[in-house]
């Protein structure tokens, strides 16, 4: 009895505490003021005409008494194109009045934007501010995103030889196709953005030939971030990717990068009697959630060039010629922002397997002054099975990394293992994405054929670096420079 009088005399004493402590009586002090979880909300360029995605901030009350935000409202209203919601009130003309935060509370501020055509080729700053009078306090978020028209396909079919210039960008629905016999010419600079499960369709021809300062660009039309400093582009599988559907198709890609989506680019030719012809130089295919090259009875050369980081094969050849000089093929894949990791697919697949595919050719693949390697302890996969012409292959001065094998038609070859420190980064975070140039110590320095790296166009690296200043090319896309 005595004991439940005590705690009585206690429950009783830290009412009246809390009771002196908190006043639930609206406060207009001038000294209690908000605090805001960031000072400015930055949006990536936005489309015109487009929605962005959603961004938030917090609105916080420390005060030890409630607050009533007399007015909540953007200078401009809605002629900028900002929108808010505050604590899931919609605003109309983005004002709001007599909001009531509690003491040591807090609310949430949601806001996006949707930008009226700019009438300019370039990207358009737009700015405004989230205002809060409190008690006589103006406080204020600061508001800012970059507007910019584009140039809108939709289920779009280029019917006559047409060239593409790159004063605005380009924003693809669907699809975008080039009808056989057709060509279709980009200038360099140009930007594609394909929304989710639109592709590039060819069926007649592509020039897409760019320059070292003004590449072409592939990928997602998500220009947000994932989180604060992460870029949207490395998240993969955005688009579908290129598809040269045509049986005498000829591609051209140089300076180009195409980045994030499902399969780089899908080559399913389903004859040996014609084959596309595919020219890649100086390029990028990195970030994809199948295959960076998926071809079948094809003839493609790979000069000069990067394809990384795809949840299967970088590569995945079945029937053609494939041509691999200076190359870097390198499979590094951890989606860790949607916790996608590799298949356990290697990063070069190889494959003369009539059985599994009827109609390809049999397969002849050259490498030289290339590498091969990613985080499996074995990424190359030969396969040569049922076919009376045996699947032909050559290395000649490269790093493989894969289980040493011997062959008359190795050349020159360093097998690799995954204690070798090849590249400056090979992960993806926070911190930026992969560089796949070679760092100081690098067993892919001074090793190749200097007798290729002479011949135009491997004189120079993809970034422009002579091969040959020192007399020591390396192997891959990239010549060392010091890190």
């Amino acid at each position: 009895m005595r004991h439940g009088f005590v705690i009585l005399l206690i429950t009783l004493a830290s009412n009246l505490v809390w009771t002196s402590c908190t006043d639930n009586s609206i406060s207009s002090a001038p000294a209690y003021k908000l605090h805001f979880s960031q000072d400015t909300i930055a949006f990536d360029t936005v489309f015109s005409a487009i929605g962005s995605s959603t961004r938030q901030f917090i609105i916080y009350n420390h005060n030890p008494r409630p607050l009533s935000i007399s007015s909540i409202s953007l200078p401009n209203g809605k002629s900028s194109g900002f929108n808010i919601i505050v604590d899931g009130r919609i605003s109309t003309n983005n004002q709001l009045s007599d909001v009531e935060i509690r003491a040591h509370d807090s609310l949430f501020v949601f806001v996006n934007v949707t930008v009226n055509p700019t009438l300019q080729d370039n990207p358009l700053l737009i700015t405004d501010s989230v205002v809060f009078m409190t008690n006589g306090n103006r406080q204020s978020v600061k508001l800012t995103a970059y507007g910019q028209d584009a140039i809108i396909f939709r289920g779009k079919t280029i019917r006559n030889d047409t060239l593409l210039s790159a004063t605005k960008p380009y924003l693809i629905y669907d699809y975008l196709a080039v009808a056989p016999g057709k060509t279709l010419s980009v200038a360099p600079g140009t930007r594609f953005y394909f929304h989710k499960n639109a592709a590039l369709q060819i069926y007649g021809n592509l020039k897409a030939e760019g320059e070292m300062e003004s590449r072409i660009t592939f990928q997602g039309d998500r220009s947000d971030k994932l989180q604060e400093n992460v870029s949207y582009s490395y998240l993969s599988g955005q688009w579908k990717g290129i598809q040269v559907l045509g049986s005498t198709s000829t591609v051209s890609l140089d300076y180009a990068t195409i980045m994030s989506g499902k399969t780089g680019i899908w080559i399913p030719n389903g004859t040996q009697n014609n084959m596309p012809r595919i020219t890649i130089n100086n390029s990028r295919i990195q970030n994809f959630d199948s295959c960076g090259v998926v071809a079948c009875n094809a003839m493609l050369m790979l000069l000069n060039s990067e394809v990384s980081n795809c949840r299967t094969n970088c590569l995945s050849l079945t029937g053609g010629n494939y041509t691999l000089t200076h190359s870097t093929i390198a499979n590094y894949y951890n989606d860790l922002y949607t916790g996608k990791q590799r298949d356990g697919s290697p990063a070069v697949r190889l494959s003369n397997e009539k059985s599994s595919d009827p109609k390809a050719a049999p397969v002849q693949f050259v490498c030289t002054n290339s590498i091969i390697t990613g985080s499996m302890p074995n990424e190359i996969l030969i396969t040569d099975t049922t076919r009376n012409i045996p699947l032909k292959y050559t290395f000649d001065h490269c790093y493989l990394m894969a289980k040493p094998f011997t062959s008359s038609s190795l050349k020159k070859v360093l097998w690799g293992n995954n204690k070798d420190q090849l590249f400056i980064k090979t992960s993806i975070s926070s911190k930026g994405y992969c560089d796949f140039r070679p760092v100081t110590s690098a067993p892919i320095r001074t090793l190749a054929d200097i007798l290729v790296s002479q011949q135009v166009p491997f004189n120079f690296d993809m970034n422009g670096i002579s091969r040959l200043s020192d007399g020591f090319p390396d192997l891959g896309a990239y010549q060392y420079t010091g890190e």
